[in-house]
């Protein structure tokens, strides 16, 4: 993803428009105008490219962790059009939840720590999560997909 949004913003009307936003909300602290920010990047040897870091951090900084967040992403690579790949996300609910119960389930409970033989944990079928994993694996394929369809277009 991060060489493809440079490339992305460059290329798709959409994926700009959402660059765009970014900038303004970044030179911005709160409803108010942020000079000082604004000075740092006019001022800096290459604002493109700190612009363009600091989107790409944004995007990036923390993992796809739920649908809202795959959506962002989406519409950050100017995907706007591809109204399956917005629908099919949905999809994807039951491996975010599983893998959410899985990361704080493995978190110490109070409780875990009184009764260590009480079992805070839910099984799940090897299928059920290769299902899952697979489910996944296909989505992001479409969207690579998705994706080169709209490079070959530009190049």
């Amino acid at each position: 993803m991060l060489a493809c949004v440079p490339i992305r913003v460059a290329s798709s009307t959409g994926a700009r428009e959402k660059y765009l936003d970014f900038v303004a909300k970044h030179i911005q602290d709160g409803p108010a105008f942020n000079a000082r920010r604004l000075a740092e990047l006019l001022t800096d040897n290459d604002p493109q490219a700190t612009l363009m870091d600091a989107y790409v951090l944004s995007l990036t900084g923390s993992s796809l962790q739920s649908q809202q967040q795959v959506t962002a992403s989406l519409a950050a690579l100017g995907l706007q059009d591809e109204r399956d790949l917005f629908r099919q996300s949905r999809d994807l609910n039951p491996l975010f939840k599983a893998r959410n119960e899985i990361a704080h389930e493995m978190d110490m409970t109070p409780a875990a720590l009184r009764d260590k033989n009480r079992r805070t944990r839910r099984e799940r079928s090897i299928s059920s999560c290769t299902d899952m994993c697979h489910s996944g694996l296909d989505y992001c394929q479409r969207v690579l997909n998705a994706l080169e369809i709209g490079l070959s277009a530009v190049l």
